[in-house]
């Protein structure tokens, strides 16, 4: 068996990646990943860039996520309606948040909740929770991440194509 190595880490960093949600954000990060994966293998939803195409993707499906309802599918609904993910920004050289764009019932709704699973998504991955100030309520990203998946876990459902390529191979 080869040999494990461990990368030099502050202390801090380590207290953060050992904290009692880290399975829960890997399950996320790779549940995201994976579809993200799955929506650039179908040629419908890859872009030009070699991006994938979430917004085709969620125009195409926003009609049947309605008819997919669930517990865990209108409990996400409703809270990221009532607690939207905020994005953080940059203003005179400082980072703050931007107020949390919620729904608007002209929009399209898998639109909407999508974009803001993406949200979520980059404020977890690239570090925008802390822009230094402390978390004021720690639960709420696990909160963010529970519901994100219901949300990755029914669009999955939407499309068998991307169904599909999303488990090709994962058995392996």
């Amino acid at each position: 068996m080869p040999e494990v190595i461990t990368p030099p880490m502050p202390d801090a960093i380590r207290r953060i990646a050992d904290s009692g949600d880290r399975q829960l954000a890997w399950q996320f990060f790779v549940f995201f990943s994976r579809f993200e994966y799955a929506l650039k293998r179908c040629p419908n939803y890859l872009k030009p860039s070699a991006a994938p195409n979430w917004d085709r993707f969620s125009s195409d499906h926003d009609s049947e996520i309605r008819r997919h309802t669930s517990p865990p599918l209108a409990a996400a609904i409703e809270y990221f309606k009532t607690y939207p993910p905020q994005k953080q920004e940059q203003v005179d050289g400082q980072l703050t948040w931007s107020e949390p764009k919620g729904y608007d019932e002209k929009e399209r709704l898998l639109v909407w909740l999508l974009s803001a699973v993406r949200r979520v998504r980059n404020n977890l991955f690239h570090g925008g929770k802390f822009p230094g100030l402390p978390v004021s309520d720690p639960s709420r990203d696990r909160d963010l991440m529970r519901h994100a998946i219901a949300i990755l876990d029914t669009s999955l459902k939407l499309d068998i194509e991307v169904e599909r390529r999303f488990f090709d191979g994962i058995d392996e």
